[in-house]
């Protein structure tokens, strides 16, 4: 996604959900029209499985300090519904993000064990 669609998207938006790749990254391109945009930006991942992990590499911290709320393995489109909730509730950033990371309805899997 380039810069210009992120920053057209977000001026349309009350809210942005990212799907990003793997551990939850999306090119380093972006980080500053993201920390500049704003308004929450919530990170998922693209995987079925797994959960985002914003502190494994250098792009994921810097996505952390622009505020970033990562959302745990949290499906995109659950992600999605969720934060269209936690909008029409508050506006404040901290609670938003506290919102977002709380399980409400079993969204989010605090542990995942291995089977074989």
């Amino acid at each position: 996604m380039s810069s210009e669609l992120f920053e057209s998207v977000a001026e349309k938006s009350s809210g942005i959900v990212i799907a990003g790749t793997g551990l939850g990254h999306v090119s380093e391109d972006l980080v500053e029209s993201i920390k500049s945009c704003k308004k929450p930006v919530c990170m998922v991942s693209q995987c079925l499985n797994g959960s985002v992990n914003l502190n494994v590499y250098a792009t994921g911290r810097k996505l952390l300090a622009a505020g970033v709320i990562p959302c745990a393995d949290m499906l995109p489109e659950t992600a999605y519904v969720k934060l269209m909730w936690v909008l029409a509730h508050t506006k404040e950033y901290e609670e938003i993000k506290e919102l977002m990371q709380r399980n409400i309805a079993g969204e989010i899997d605090d542990r995942r064990v291995y089977e074989s």
